[in-house]
């Protein structure tokens, strides 16, 4: 085991992402790759809580592949399943019977979920929610929340990180890309609110809810600071909704069997009408899911609605979908809640050495995915208050925590899995420990 107080150099990473930007663009597939400090890591294998890199570092991990690694890296049971697909076969461009079997716990576990549709990826399954309130509704527009995050695509990539205003001359908040290339058309048929404010969305339902297909949210604002909702928020919504006729939908890509068996909605007792999921959903392999109310999804059903691809249900995800939920299941409350337990320690043991040297900050959200942020603030609970907590500060510390050997995300959120034992979780504590007396030195 590496001592607690050597420093992890990566200058093998360094050089690698030097190279891949003659022949990548950005050196990175993904943008969010970016944020990584002090530059993006290349890795060559994980096992666990723990992640190899191309320096010989062992990280001990935190962002767990931005959230689908709730059982590690590499689980040995959900490596046999794939393998024994793989010699049955990759790819059928037709139906299977681990589609069935998945769909079945799918609809065991969650709430919303009367039936299913699978894709590869949360943000087609975001796209195919929408197409399906609007087809059901016959109405357009769409309401989403500051903060929140549901894919990359033109219309939902607005509010999600930058800074709001009230929009002219009526309820809501301006619309604000969040890419340049997005058309300006694309925030027609969007209106945007606070989340956590109970009063701006029915602000924004006595002007225009008869126009409103859909609400979407994240049920945690899991990419913005992870807020829980305020007591009672989710109840008022769900009530709201149904009184005007609106499809809820929760973006549970995050959440979906990571704060519970059945997400948030599980979590939270309150059940949207549609949900979307993706990540833990099947450990680290591509999977996205639609999921609910049987006469929403009816016109999938028919026709009607158009919901293809290629990649669909591919066996090699579904057999993985099919070893992670199993185990899920299996261990229901009792495996979560020892999970959870584990979450609180870390949480706590954060919050106590950060105490312990005045440094003002919180520690928030389920155990299994918060956040730490350095404020002055007593409440964080919405977007707004996220965008006023010392980033600077958290981008500085960053970089301190990866020489240590902790890897974190580059946006505070920390990811629990089932894989970091006690052990772990206080072998990360002393390791903060001796991450935040450096920074708090140099400093």
């Amino acid at each position: 085991m590496e001592s607690e107080k050597q420093k992890f150099q990566f200058s093998h990473s360094l050089a690698l992402y030097n190279a891949a930007r003659e022949v990548i663009s950005g050196g990175v597939n993904s943008n969010v790759r970016l944020w990584e400090k002090p530059h993006p890591l290349f890795l060559e294998s994980g096992e666990g809580p723990y992640l190899f890199d191309v320096d010989g570092n062992r990280l001990i991990d935190y962002v767990m592949g931005q959230g689908p690694m709730l059982l590690g890296h590499r689980p040995s049971f959900i490596i046999k399943a794939v393998e024994e697909q793989l010699r049955r076969g990759i790819l059928y461009g037709a139906q299977h019977r681990l589609e069935i079997e998945v769909a079945q716990l799918v609809t065991e576990m969650v709430p919303s979920a009367e039936v299913v549709r699978f894709n590869m990826t949360g943000t087609e399954a975001v796209q195919a929610a929408l197409r399906v309130a609007r087809a059901a509704t016959g109405r357009d527009r769409i309401v989403k929340f500051e903060g929140h995050y549901h894919g990359w695509v033109d219309n939902v990539l607005f509010n999600v990180g930058s800074g709001s205003d009230p929009a002219d001359g009526c309820a809501g908040l301006k619309p604000v890309p969040e890419s340049s290339g997005i058309a300006e058309e694309a925030a027609a048929s969007l209106l945007v609110i606070p989340w956590n404010d109970i009063n701006a969305l029915e602000d924004l339902f006595s002007q225009f809810a008869d126009s409103i297909a859909a609400v979407i949210m994240e049920p945690v604002m899991a990419n913005s600071g992870v807020i829980e909702p305020a007591s009672g928020y989710l109840e008022a919504v769900r009530k709201s909704c149904h009184k005007h006729d609106i499809v809820l939908i929760f973006d549970e890509v995050i959440t979906g069997f990571r704060v519970h068996p059945g997400g948030a909605q599980g979590r939270y007792g309150v059940t949207p009408d549609l949900t979307t999921m993706g990540k833990a959903l099947a450990s680290g392999f591509p999977i996205g899911c639609l999921a609910g109310k049987r006469e929403l999804m009816d016109g999938i059903a028919t026709g009607a609605i158009t919901h293809a691809g290629t990649f669909n249900a591919t066996p090699i995800s579904m057999a993985a979908a099919l070893a992670s939920l199993e185990h899920l299941n299996s261990g229901g409350n009792e495996w979560y809640a020892d999970l959870e337990a584990r979450g609180q320690r870390l949480m706590r043991g954060f919050d106590e050495i950060l105490s312990s040297r005045n440094l003002p900050h919180i520690v928030q959200g389920p155990p299994t995915i918060f956040n730490l942020m350095f404020t002055d603030q007593k409440v964080v609970k919405d977007h707004a208050d996220v965008r006023a907590i010392d980033h600077n500060k958290r981008d500085a510390f960053l970089p301190y925590l990866m020489e240590a050997g902790i890897r974190f995300s580059g946006r505070g959120n920390v990811f629990m899995s089932d894989s970091h034992t006690t052990s772990i979780v206080d072998e990360t504590l002393n390791r903060f420990d001796c991450a935040l007396t450096t920074f708090t030195t140099a400093s």
